[in-house]
């Protein structure tokens, strides 16, 4: 209601104003100071009412635009339209005020045009994709953008010609608005997270799955990228080797540089879990076996993934063969339960690639049934050893998070290498307590207890000194 009031208020005053110029008597020849006074008087009525005219465009439209978008108007639009009614009392004053023609101002003012048009070509070009830009609002103040150029960093400030950027480095990077015009890329819009990649070399001797599977695996235990979202693609193949590109999810471009090195840290040391080197041969980097051949279902591969296991790392050589040459190899895609909560357990697992997920169903304070992800697992952990060992059923869910091999041990082939060993007993007992205690805990108990070790109960243990009578 006050807008309203406003704009009639103006208009009426506009309306007097141009009736009381148009009043004035000026005469083009006359002269003495009464003339002068007039003109005077005439010049500063239309220059007025001009500046009349500009408050109730403001208020009509600018403020208006303002209070239906919830944003400024664009600077530029509002320095044109300041320009334009500039120019417009100016030629008034001139043509009603001084008497000179409009085709002579017109004739002389094209002539001064195109020689500033020539003059300032760059300065004018800016000048209209500002307006671009503005209008469209393809990014603002505090994204991070890069240009065609190369030229990225935060926008920290956007004038009638130019945008300033400051680089992750700290310093300030003036860009004209007809180069940023031609194209960027905004790392903050839609979302502030965003993809980003590195590229991987491998022998041909190492099949593309499994491949795929490894990098995979060791991105995503990558604890910076946004929630471990990360995909493997052969992108080429050459002579040189298959070339593999790893792409993950950065939670903001200012930590982009972090989280890169983070990524290449973790894919690296888990490449080296499975004594893969890396050597600049192809690609970002390339990693090879060098001439050793490399065979999937070799023993010797599931030997030294039961030495890395932290429960069997204590076992002699005969022990190790006999579970390698005897265990199961099994292929689980993501998403693919591997064991179910409540079923029977009569085996254990190692994890020979990829990652697992551990989770537990509960029913809420409502009776809801609900599910809880307790942690992940992956190369070279074990699970499943706690129903085996107890005689138990399932306590929990294990899911593959994405393409997994794991080894499955049975319980006889177990008995049998451990009885010779009882050594290994003490940790069995640690891991399938401890698992126990943890998968029984909700997440509000696991806060609270996370750090207290519950003794273990005289029944668990009568039931692991019943498993190895």
């Amino acid at each position: 209601m006050m807008l309203k009031k406003k704009n009639i208020a103006l208009l009426l005053l506009l309306i007097i104003l141009i009736i009381l110029s148009s009043l004035v008597p000026v005469s083009v020849h006359g002269k003495g100071p009464f003339h002068i006074s007039m003109q005077i008087l005439k010049g500063f009525l239309i220059a007025f009412s001009w500046s009349v005219f500009y408050y109730f465009v403001k208020i009509s439209f600018f403020e208006r635009y303002k209070a239906v978008y919830h944003r400024e108007i664009p600077r530029i639009i509002s320095f044109l339209a300041k320009m334009l009614i500039f120019i417009c009392a100016a030629l008034s004053i001139v043509v009603f005020v001084i008497g000179q023609s409009v085709l002579s101002i017109f004739a002389v003012g094209g002539l001064l045009g195109a020689g500033l048009t020539f003059a300032l070509g760059e300065l004018i070009l800016d000048a209209f994709s500002g307006v671009i830009l503005e209008t469209e609002s393809p990014f603002a103040i505090h994204d991070w953008i890069k240009t065609l150029a190369g030229e990225e960093g935060r926008v920290v400030k956007i004038n009638w010609r130019t945008v300033i950027l400051e680089s992750l480095d700290g310093y300030l990077i003036v860009i004209p608005h007809r180069k940023i015009a031609q194209g960027f890329i905004n790392y903050s819009k839609p979302e502030r997270n965003y993809w980003d990649s590195i590229e991987i070399a491998l022998d041909h001797t190492i099949p593309v799955e499994r491949a795929e599977r490894i990098l995979r695996a060791g991105a995503m235990m990558t604890p910076s990228i946004h929630n471990q979202q990360c995909d493997v693609t052969a992108k080429k193949a050459n002579e040189s080797g298959v070339t593999y590109e790893v792409r993950y999810l950065v939670p903001d471009f200012s930590i982009y540089r972090e989280v890169k090195h983070d990524v290449i840290d973790c894919v690296t040391q888990h490449l080296h879990a499975y004594n893969l080197r890396i050597s600049e041969v192809i690609g970002e980097y390339m990693i090879s076996q060098g001439a050793r051949p490399f065979k999937e279902e070799s023993p010797l591969t599931i030997e030294n993934l039961i030495k890395k296991v932290e429960l069997f790392k204590d076992l002699p050589q005969e022990a190790v063969a006999q579970l390698s040459h005897n265990a199961v190899r099994q292929l689980y895609g993501e998403g693919e339960q591997i064991v179910r909560e409540g079923e029977e357990g009569k085996s254990l697992f190692l994890i020979g690639e990829g990652i697992v997920e551990i989770s537990i169903a509960y029913k809420s304070s409502t009776g809801a049934k609900k599910k809880k992800k307790l942690f992940r697992l992956n190369y070279p952990e074990s699970f499943g050893e706690m129903a085996l060992l107890l005689n138990d059923k399932r306590s929990a869910t294990v899911t593959a998070v994405m393409s997994t091999v794991v080894y499955e041990i049975s319980q006889d082939l177990l008995k049998a290498t451990l009885k010779n060993h009882p050594k290994i007993f003490d940790k069995l007992k640690k891991q399938a307590l401890a698992k126990k205690e943890k998968n029984k805990l909700t997440k509000d108990q696991m806060e609270k207890v996370k750090d207290k070790k519950a003794p273990p109960s005289k029944g668990l243990l009568a039931s692991l000194k019943k498993f190895f009578k």
